[in-house]
């Protein structure tokens, strides 16, 4: 239920409409993954379908199947490791027209709006600007800027805040008892309970660490080894390349500001980093890094090469 939905208060307040009956139109929810859009879509479908009392942890036949994703009035399409396709919008649209099977209405939530084909989001428009009566659509992206304008100008926006890090850790320790690595993890996460969990749950502390040995490989001037690094974290350099950042930031901060630094588990050897080079090439090397993770957000570049580009512009 949207009782469940935490530190979104907009969020709630805007899809209660939504349960209210009182919002038709198309909905594009942006926002950092893991701060609870999908949630909150999910838990405002459940409290619109509940055939019980809309308490929380109801088990009613619609609460139930939304959870598991049977539901046949809640339809999902997600953008995974590809562009979502015509063919995948096509049938989305068909069941649009369709009465509902269970409900008073469907709904259709697409994870991924900045990841349409020009086909398939031609596809979608006819269908965003004259929605079915009984169909109602949830966007979800990052950014607004990333959906493309004919998407984006058939639906309302509704922006959503990066969590505190109290709630995020808060969560985290329900996972995660060592209180320093919890604390590390919920820093990672940069306002993102989702990101947070996902990166304990997948040891990510390790490959930051391989980040680290990479800063160290460029300031000691070892081409070899540096290369050799980066060429190892293969897939996961565009998680690293966001480790480097928040290990950059944390290099500028360790003097400045030592409480917000995001590795704490890290804090002697942070110290006995930042003096091995000037001020300005930490700060040219962390503007280096930020302008190559939003040229990779919106362009395809090959991030290794850039990646050992950077480093061997700023140190060697």
């Amino acid at each position: 239920m949207l009782a469940d939905v935490r530190h979104q208060t907009e969020a709630v307040r805007y899809l209660r409409r939504f349960v209210d009956g009182a919002l038709t139109s198309p909905v594009l929810l942006v926002g950092a993954s893991g701060v609870g859009r999908r949630f909150s879509v999910q838990q405002a479908v459940s409290e619109a379908f509940c055939m019980g009392e809309r308490a929380p942890k109801c088990d009613c036949y619609s609460c139930l199947t939304i959870i598991q994703g049977t539901h046949p009035d809640f339809v999902t399409l997600t953008a995974d490791s590809k562009d979502i396709g015509v063919d995948a919008v096509r049938d989305l649209t068909a069941k649009a027209r369709d009465y509902p099977s269970v409900a008073s209405m469907r709904c259709f939530l697409i994870d991924g709006a900045d990841r349409f084909t020009v086909p398939a989001a031609n596809a979608l428009l006819k269908t965003l600007e004259e929605p079915p009566a009984k169909s109602r659509f949830f966007l979800i992206s990052e950014t607004s800027e990333q959906v493309l304008p004919t998407i984006r100008s058939r639906c309302g926006q509704l922006r959503y805040n990066r969590l505190p890090e109290a709630f995020v850790l808060s969560v985290l320790l329900q996972y995660e008892h060592d209180d320093a690595k919890a604390l590390v993890y919920s820093r990672m996460g940069e306002g993102s309970a989702g990101n947070a969990i996902q990166y304990w749950g997948a040891g990510r502390l390790s490959l930051r660490d391989q980040v680290f040995r990479v800063v160290q490989n460029a300031l000691d001037r070892d081409l070899a080894a540096l290369f050799s690094s980066v060429d190892a974290m293969e897939k996961d350099i565009p998680l690293a390349l966001k480790f480097l950042e928040q290990l950059l930031h944390d290099v500028l901060m360790i003097r400045v500001d030592p409480m917000r630094v995001i590795h704490v588990d890290r804090m002697a050897d942070l110290k006995a980093l930042e003096p091995k080079t000037s001020l300005r090439v930490w700060v040219n090397l962390a503007n280096k890094a930020r302008a190559l993770q939003g040229q990779y957000r919106t362009t395809p570049v090959h991030l290794p090469f850039h990646l050992k580009t950077i480093f061997t512009e700023s140190f060697i």
